[in-house]
Order: structure tokens, then C-alpha cells, then sequence
């Protein structure tokens, strides 16, 4: 799987983790904005930062049944500016789960769609994969738009789905087949 690493964009690299990277990704997974709708812990630590920056530099990609993770780097600036994560521990063969994150100066740019268009594609043959799922908090519009963007489509809202940071969130789950995701980034 290491030989579809990295994929290039126009404007991004999706690559695997480096090590020297733990410092630009404690930058948004310390940023109360990007945190507040997501599930780490608030404030992280940078200890945890250069953990996982560590952990993921040495894992083989795309490790069946967990998680992993890709920085997503902008060509211009050569700053790692927000992360995908890719899990396949979903009882269903065939199905992964993606969630993601930019850095606040990284939004509103189009960087995730652009991201996801080239990467989730790349991923359909050397994972067999079927379909692709993802949940976001609904208060956070912006990434279903992405999804959507994506043909991913919007299930019910999960009323105070996940206990976060305090409160009770509700949670909208969104789903695409494969072939609905590469007629959508065919367009």
C-alpha cells in the first residue's frame, strides 16, 4: 500500500506521517476552535502530538482493523496544514470509515475536498473496498458539505449521540458506494 503514497494535487501532497511534523499537528489538535467538534481531548498535549506523529511515521499504511492517519501538506508553503485518518474496524468487509481535520488557517479553502477527491479513489482497489462512511457533529455543516461534495450522503441526526467535552452532541452519519464516490469525483 506504501506505493500509492504520496498522491499530489494541484495544491496539496497527502503523505504519511513524519515525525518532524508533531509540531504543525499539535498546532490544530491544540486549536480550541478545530477541537470543539471533535473527539480528542482539549487542550492535547504536545507530548501526545510527538507520540502520534512518532507511532504513525513507523506504522505500515493502512493497517487492517485500525486506524491510520495521513498529513495532508500544501505544495506552496511546504506546511503540513491538516490530517486524514482511515480506518477499516468496521464489521462490515469491504466498508472504511474516514474522519479529518485542517488547521484553522487551512480552511475554507477547498483543501479537504481536494484532498479526499484524490485520495479516496486511490484507496477503492488496493483495499477492495465497497463504501466509504464517515460521522460528523451536526454542528458542523461545513463537513458535510465536503462530504456531500463527495456523493456521500446524509443519514438521520443522532440526537445526543457522544458525550464530548462536557456536553451531549448530536451526530449526522453520512455514507457513499464506491461507485456513487467515483461518479461524484468524476464530474
Amino acid at each position: 500500500m506504501t506505493e500509492i503514497l504520496p498522491i499530489e494535487t494541484e495544491r496539496l501532497i497527502i503523505r504519511a506521517f513524519r515525525v518532524d511534523d508533531a509540531t504543525a499537528f499539535h498546532g490544530w489538535r491544540n486549536d480550541a476552535e478545530v477541537a470543539r467538534l471533535t473527539l480528542w481531548d482539549y487542550p492535547y498535549p504536545m507530548e501526545h502530538a510527538v507520540a502520534f506523529c512518532r507511532r504513525m511515521a513507523i506504522t505500515t499504511p493502512f493497517p487492517e482493523g485500525e486506524y491510520y492517519q495521513l498529513m495532508i501538506e500544501e505544495k506552496a508553503s511546504g506546511q503540513a496544514v491538516g490530517d486524514i485518518g482511515i480506518g477499516s474496524g468496521l464489521p462490515t468487509k469491504g466498508a472504511i470509515r474516514i474522519g479529518y481535520s485542517l488547521s484553522t488557517g487551512a480552511q475554507g479553502k477547498g483543501y479537504m475536498t481536494e484532498a479526499l477527491e484524490a485520495l479516496l479513489p486511490a484507496l477503492i482497489e488496493p483495499l477492495r473496498l465497497e463504501r466509504f462512511t464517515a460521522d460528523i457533529d451536526a454542528r458542523n455543516p461545513a463537513s458535510g458539505r465536503v462530504l456531500e461534495r463527495l456523493g456521500f450522503k446524509a443519514g438521520p441526526v443522532h440526537e445526543k449521540r457522544t458525550f464530548v467535552k462536557g456536553e451531549w452532541c448530536d451526530e449526522i452519519d453520512y455514507e457513499v458506494s464506491a461507485e456513487g464516490l467515483l461518479a461524484a469525483v468524476s464530474k
